[in-house]
């Protein structure tokens, strides 16, 4: 008798392990509800339960408390894909870090319509990490129409949406968007030209989706529904990633162990382009912030932390690093190979002779 009570209760730890484990293999979506123009505290919780139902997915839905504050953004340390829909909220420091460090991390983003103007301390989010250019909107009498970009009709995220529909809300302007953005959706109101109503970008590596679309009349809209779905499901996937094999770009060419590489402006590019290696910009923040590599780190030399930001880096890896001019890179090199890290290379004419070489740059 005893022996069959374990094995009922050991059966029924394995099956609660089981279900633990289904639940942590769930990817966790947080949905951020910030202002109160269209409802969005209603729309995204109801949003929430069904794609819960028809998903699977786990959903924390979380509405501010205060005009600036939510009641905790911790959830965004587990998250696997945040949905912003806030509007001009100036959030506590501690909050807007954990915004920034979520995005930081690479992790995907969706935003919904007012998430181009969400972060009033950080307006920047629009451009940087969106690809948006949110220059206000059209009258609120002026309905129009959105419709599918004919050269992406086979893009997965416009699957099953009609290629016209009818918009909920006023067409915002977004012209022009950043270079690396596709746009799959164009709206039009009469007398306007068209501009771009929903589409991609990447920032830190990630898969962004935007859509001006979000109006309350926009969730009773099957193909914006459908829309957001498949954005989800398109951001949520995981991109194949080229894994660095450090020995063989070692012996490539022919770095030494504990010794900075210093190199020029070609061999550079290459190595970062062809080779997929992290670039380090050591400059200080003024500098960086007029121009810089794209998809660079940034530590700045002359910072009193710049040996404890430093340290923070995987030594297994090999690190592209570059200043103005070279000297600050020579040094940041040289402390850097003292702290263990095996691998540096150095760009010997610095960012001004990137610039001078005609490569392209990023503010």
């Amino acid at each position: 008798m005893k022996s069959l009570i374990r094995c009922v209760v050991f059966i029924g730890l394995l099956a609660g392990l089981a279900k633990l484990t289904a639940m942590a293999a769930k990817p966790h979506v947080v949905l951020l509800s910030g202002e109160s123009l269209y409802d969005s505290a209603e729309t995204l919780r109801a949003y929430a339960k069904q794609l819960e139902k028809k998903f699977g997915y786990s959903c924390t839905a979380l509405t501010r408390v205060e005009k600036n504050k939510f009641p905790s953004l911790d959830a965004l340390g587990q998250a696997d894909l945040v949905i912003f829909y806030m509007r001009r909220m100036t959030l506590p420091a501690e909050q807007l870090g954990q915004v920034k460090k979520y995005i930081e991390r690479g992790k995907p983003v969706i935003g919904l319509r007012t998430a181009s103007h969400a972060i009033q301390n950080w307006l920047e989010m629009d451009k940087l990490v969106l690809g948006g250019n949110y220059q206000g909107h059209h009258k609120n009498n002026l309905l129009g129409n959105a419709s599918v970009v004919p050269a992406t009709k086979g893009h997965p995220i416009l699957a099953g949406v009609g290629s016209e529909f009818r918009m909920g809300g006023s067409l915002y302007k977004n012209t022009p968007l950043a270079k690396q953005a596709k746009p799959l959706l164009t709206g039009k109101v009469e007398g306007h030209p068209a501009e771009p109503v929903a589409w991609t970008h990447s920032y830190k590596g990630n898969r962004t989706f935007y859509t001006s679309l979000g109006h309350k009349a926009d969730f009773a809209n099957p193909n914006f529904v459908k829309l957001v779905d498949n954005a989800i499901d398109w951001c949520l996937k995981k991109t194949t990633v080229p894994v660095v094999n450090v020995a063989d770009i070692v012996d490539k060419y022919g770095i030494e162990s504990g010794k900075p590489f210093r190199i020029g402006v070609g061999l550079f590019e290459k190595m970062w382009q062809a080779d997929k290696l992290t670039l380090l910009d050591v400059r200080t923040a003024p500098e960086y912030k007029v121009g810089h590599i794209r998809g660079t780190k940034w530590i700045d030399w002359f910072s009193p932390k710049f040996a404890d930001e430093v340290a923070k880096l995987d030594k297994s890896k090999i690190y592209l690093v570059y200043c103005a001019g070279g000297v600050r890179s020579a040094r940041a090199c040289k402390k850097m190979s003292e702290m263990g890290f095996k691998y540096t290379v150095d760009l010997a004419p610095g960012f001004n002779g990137w610039k001078a070489a005609g490569k392209a740059i990023e503010k």
